[in-house]
């Protein structure tokens, strides 16, 4: 297997509708998109917010659920909650400032083997590709396991 690995995806952009459509290279992914209604988009659109944010809790929980199963720690469907925080830059507009991860583990689970579980959390957060490429200077991401 080849240590390279590329990935490819298309946006097109159309002033006029304030909208846009997203493609993967692979065409498995397909989304229309515009801002965040926050920030003065529409809501009848996914929002590049949301799609780093999906990035990184699909990326996660796949990471998480590769540690949980090689440590056997029992989580049958992993589940990751996600929450990004926008602040505004000193520069212009906006950036990202924080993302939280909530994982969710079964109580008895988590009071039984908490260690273990946070041993699962520390794996995948150091081996998420995606959450390691959005963490630098002003960025935070944050893990905590929540009983289920």
């Amino acid at each position: 297997m080849s240590d390279e690995h590329r990935f490819t995806a298309t946006a097109i952009w159309d002033a006029t509708e304030r909208s846009g459509a997203l493609e993967s290279g692979t065409r498995l992914l397909a989304a229309p998109f515009g801002g965040a209604p926050s920030l003065g988009g529409r809501a009848d659109r996914t929002n590049p917010e949301e799609l780093l944010l999906g990035a990184v809790v699909t990326c996660f929980v796949q990471t998480w659920a590769i540690f949980l199963a090689k440590l056997r720690v029992p989580v049958e469907a992993p589940r990751i909650d996600g929450e990004l925080e926008l602040e505004a830059d000193p520069a212009g507009g906006y950036r990202v400032r924080r993302i939280d991860l909530v994982a969710h583990v079964p109580a008895a689970l988590l009071a039984e083997r908490e260690a273990d579980v946070a041993k699962t959390l520390a794996l995948a957060e150091k081996y998420c590709i995606v959450s390691k490429a959005v963490k630098g200077e002003g960025r935070e991401v944050h893990v905590t396991a929540r009983p289920a």
